[in-house]
C-alpha cells in the first residue's frame, strides 16, 4: 500500500481536499485587475497560470503588468467569505479516505496558503477534527508557498522526521513546497491543469493511496 511507509500525512487545501470551481478563479482575478486599473483582461490559460502556480509574483508583474502589492491588497480585499463559499465543496473521495487512514493510525495535518477566514470555510466542509494541525501559513508567521518553513514546522510540531511523512498536492507550488522540505510529494491530479513538477508518483483519487 502507498501510504505504508509515512507516519505523518499532510495535505494542501484548495485543489486537493476541497473544490473552488474555475468559475470563481476567471471572475476574481479579471475583477481585481479591473480594480486596479489594468484594461486588458487575462485569458483563461493565464489565469489558471496564476491560480497554480508556484511564483504568482512572477506573473502579476510580467503577465499582468501591474504591481504586485497592489494587486494582492485589492485581492485579498475582494475575496470574500460569501462570493468562496458558493463555489466551494469538497471532493467526493475525502471523508472516506480520512477515516482510513486514521483507522491505520496515521497522523493527519493540513497546511494551506489560504488566509484563515478561507481555511475555516473549506475545513468545515470536511471531517477536519481528525487533522490535529491545520496552518493557515498566510495567517501565520511563517513565509508563503513554495518556502518551506511551514511544513517543516509541521514537521516539528508532530515531531516526526522528514522521511517519515509526506506532503500530498495539486499543484507544482505544492512540489516545490514539499521537496525543499525534503518531504516526499504525491501528486493529486483533480483534471484542472498540467503538472510538470517533481512528485514520487501521481495518484488519480485519494483512494489511491490504498
Amino acid at each position: 500500500m502507498l501510504i505504508n511507509k509515512y507516519k505523518l500525512i499532510i495535505f494542501d487545501l484548495d485543489g486537493t481536499l476541497v473544490h473552488t470551481t474555475a468559475e470563481y478563479r476567471y471572475f476574481i482575478v479579471p475583477h481585481v485587475l479591473k480594480k486596479i486599473g489594468v484594461s486588458k483582461k487575462p485569458n483563461l490559460k493565464l489565469i489558471d497560470k496564476f491560480w497554480f502556480d508556484g511564483n504568482r509574483n512572477s506573473t502579476i508583474i510580467n503577465n499582468f503588468k501591474c504591481d504586485k502589492d497592489l494587486f494582492w491588497k485589492v485581492f485579498h480585499k475582494e475575496d470574500n467569505a460569501d462570493q468562496r463559499a458558493i463555489y466551494t465543496h469538497a471532493y467526493d473521495d475525502v471523508e472516506e479516505s480520512v477515516k482510513k487512514l486514521k483507522k491505520l493510525n496515521k497522523l493527519l495535518a493540513i497546511t494551506t496558503g489560504a488566509p484563515k477566514w478561507i481555511a475555516k470555510i473549506e475545513t468545515n466542509l470536511i471531517p477536519k477534527n481528525e487533522f490535529l494541525k491545520i496552518i493557515s501559513i498566510t495567517s501565520t508567521r511563517y513565509k508563503a508557498k513554495p518556502h518551506p518553513e511551514s511544513l517543516i514546522g509541521c514537521l516539528k510540531y508532530y515531531g516526526i522526521k522528514a522521511q517519515d511523512s509526506v506532503y500530498i498536492g495539486n499543484s507544482g507550488e505544492d512540489g516545490i513546497y514539499a521537496n525543499a522540505a525534503k518531504v516526499d510529494f504525491i501528486y493529486l491530479e483533480r483534471r484542472e491543469h498540467s503538472f510538470s513538477g517533481k512528485s514520487i508518483t501521481t495518484i488519480n483519487t485519494l483512494k489511491d493511496l490504498f
